[in-house]
């Protein structure tokens, strides 16, 4: 579903949820169109099925153009996770730039980007607040689309909180439409709490899904990316910090699910590079952020964030250039190590060497990984391809991770090969020991999910990210070491000036 947003509303305040609502009126282009008309009203909304329709699209297009830096995929996936794990070095700060903080661990809780996560993820809960609370009084021609709506509504809200919780840890839930007063009085949750509320809305949410949506409907959420993200969540859930080992056969029974509907549902890609291409947008992917080029405001910033000025001889050259140069920030040679000889991901994700604009060869390690060459874009922020936020090839390393755990390791080694083989890399033994097969998991899920922002959060469940990130520091005599308690955020210095919530530690 390739939503367009025409004009961004974004009215921030100074307490969690800031009373957002959407104001809009869609139509279908490829496949639905959010056109603000600032003259509706929150008693005058929500009334119709075709108004709880575009209420829902705005839910969806909160996570592409909420903030002026970008949508979920820059500041959820790249900012806060990629470049926080060692896949990045920030080689220059260059001025006060929150990625240069973020990847040395100098944030704090007045660093914008930290600011710019909260506030992004509590206007889609709020958006779907709305939505919650008005649509049981909405007639609808038919009760299954209702339910349908309501169905993908509690799946996006509990997929923010699930970002939420993931940087910040403890954060207010809200689970109604309240006022900016009211917000201000709501304590942070504990994390059992939390995840109960979670993994049940979307475990709710189930039943009322689709298991395939038509040409105009592409992108929504799915049984099978319900399935997909309750098993990263119970997964992330058994791990580090909650450790809570009721979860893993719960994370189990909803990959499996998703696995049995290979073929059906989801599809294995068989090329890698096919994964990031724009024409295969949600063709392989479960579930995946949308973006559309044409200047709509519905384009993708990341390739921008990750690539130097290209010349205009170098194969990937755009005349809208790109945000950062090669200096800034750049991918590490911790990550090209992990790669083994004849892996073709390398090629695909990264790049060594380009050509600058004084027509010279200039040596750099960048991310290309969404960045298609020969498009034409309005502006270094209109990149058509999607973001996927879950891939079928990470349903079948979480199952394997997860038979590992249960003992089951000549089980789990089929589903690694089978990802190390797209990739052109031999097969591993079915009788490697369960230590050998971590350390193999590892590695794969490294290299399969560069520059995704799936890398730092898995350092964090497995609770190695303290040893990891103080080796590479060491290795690269950056002056700072971590501890656990740098796994997550400070909380937004706004929200314990308005709110008085206790800061992280």
């Amino acid at each position: 579903m390739k939503i367009t947003y025409n004009k961004k509303i974004r009215t921030f305040g100074k307490t969690l949820v800031l009373g957002a609502f959407l104001l809009g009126m869609m139509g279908c282009e490829k496949d639905l169109m959010l056109e603000p008309e600032n003259n509706i009203t929150q008693t005058s909304f929500y009334t119709t099925e075709l108004q709880i329709q575009q209420a829902l699209s705005g839910v969806y297009s909160a996570m592409i153009n909420s903030s002026s830096r970008g949508g979920f995929d820059v500041n959820f996936y790249l900012l806060a996770s990629e470049v926080r794990s060692n896949n990045f070095n920030a080689i220059s700060q260059n001025g006060n730039r929150d990625y240069y903080a973020i990847n040395r661990f100098q944030d704090t809780s007045s660093t914008e980007e930290v600011e710019i996560l909260w506030e992004d993820a509590y206007q889609l809960i709020s958006y779907a607040n709305n939505i919650l609370a008005r649509i049981d009084a909405v007639p609808f021609a038919d009760p299954a689309t209702k339910e349908q709506y309501r169905s993908e509504t509690r799946f996006l809200r509990a997929y923010a909180y699930f970002e939420l919780m993931r940087n910040f840890g403890k954060v207010p839930l809200v689970d109604h439409p309240v006022s900016p007063s009211e917000a201000a009085s709501i304590p942070r949750t504990d994390l059992s709490t939390l995840y109960s509320f979670i993994t049940s809305e979307i475990e709710a949410s189930i039943g009322g899904l689709k298991n395939t949506y038509d040409s105009k409907n592409k992108g929504r959420i799915t049984k099978s990316a319900a399935h997909a993200m309750l098993g990263r969540m119970y997964l992330t859930g058994y791990g580090y910090p909650l450790n809570n080992s009721s979860y893993l056969a719960k994370a189990k029974e909803h990959l499996s699910a998703v696995i049995q509907g290979e073929g059906q549902y989801v599809t294995f890609a068989p090329n890698y590079a096919d994964l990031f291409k724009s024409t295969n947008d949600n063709k392989y992917h479960i579930f995946e952020i949308q973006h559309i080029s044409g200047g709509l405001s519905q384009g993708s910033y990341l390739p921008s964030y990750v690539s130097p000025t290209f010349g205009t001889a170098d194969p990937l050259y755009n005349a809208q250039g790109s945000l950062y140069s090669s200096s800034e920030l750049g991918v590490s040679q911790s990550l090209l190590n992990a790669y083994e000889a004849g892996d073709v991901r390398k090629a695909v994700t990264v790049k060594t060497q380009f050509i600058a604009q004084n027509g010279q060869v200039d040596y750099a390690n960048y991310f290309v990984k969404f960045r298609e060459g020969g498009l034409v874009i309005t502006n270094r922020y209109d990149w058509p391809i999607n973001f996927p936020i879950i891939r079928y090839a990470d349903v079948l390393l979480m199952y394997a991770e997860v038979l590992n755990y249960e003992g089951n390791t000549s089980g789990a080694v089929p589903y690694l090969n089978r990802i190390r083989q797209r990739a052109g890399l031999p097969a591993l033994p079915t009788s490697m020991s369960s230590s050998d097969f971590t350390t193999a998991l590892r590695k794969e899920r490294r290299v399969e999910f560069a520059g995704e922002g799936v890398y730092w959060h898995d350092l964090v469940r497995w609770n190695i990210a303290v040893s990891v990130i103080n080796q590479a520091a060491a290795d690269l005599n950056y002056n700072y070491t971590i501890t656990t308690n740098d796994y997550l955020y400070q909380i937004p210095l706004s929200q314990i000036q308005v709110a008085g919530y206790e800061q992280n530690p």
